[in-house]
């Protein structure tokens, strides 16, 4: 997969991906859908739809280019500083 691209303009943001990375986004963010109506409803989830949630984390932090904050494994993270990549 190609890196993605962030471009700031005056006050927009334009994010640039490959359709493969969108395409799984969008995968992990229904599998994410699922597991919270399934927590609002039971209180409970599959660790399938766990492990699929870090995949969504892990694509979004890559996809969107978020930056951690501090150096820490538990980091927050932020967006990154214009002209970043």
């Amino acid at each position: 997969m190609k890196e993605s691209k962030v471009k700031y303009t005056k006050d927009r943001v334009q994010i640039t991906m490959d359709i493969q990375r969108y395409e799984s986004m969008c995968k992990y963010f229904n599998t994410f859908n699922e597991a919270m109506n399934e927590v609002g409803e039971l209180m409970d989830f599959r660790l399938s739809e766990l492990r699929d949630m870090d995949f969504l984390r892990f694509n979004m932090i890559t996809s969107l280019g978020f930056e951690k904050i501090n150096k820490s494994y538990y980091s927050d993270y932020k967006i990154p500083t214009k002209g970043g990549k």
